[in-house]
């Protein structure tokens, strides 16, 4: 009887644990054909960082002088 109980109890546990060891995801809109979309340039960075590919903005002008504005993208 105390078995399943146990196992009730650790099983939340350890995903509650897993899920707040974890960062937060970025926020990422996908547009279609390759081309996402961020609300920031920061966030833009840690998505692509994630596959390890290289970030490649789509209006780097728009990109450049906004850092806090939307920006759109390509992770290669």
């Amino acid at each position: 009887m105390r078995r399943p109980l146990t196992l009730c109890l650790l099983v939340p546990a350890a995903l509650l644990v897993a899920a707040c060891a974890s960062g937060p995801a970025p926020r990422v809109s996908w547009l279609g054909d390759g081309v996402f979309k961020s609300p920031t340039v920061q966030e833009a960075e840690a998505y692509c960082r994630n596959f390890g590919a290289p970030m490649r903005f789509l209006d780097p002008k728009a990109a450049a002088g906004a850092p806090a504005g939307e920006v759109s993208y390509r992770c290669d």
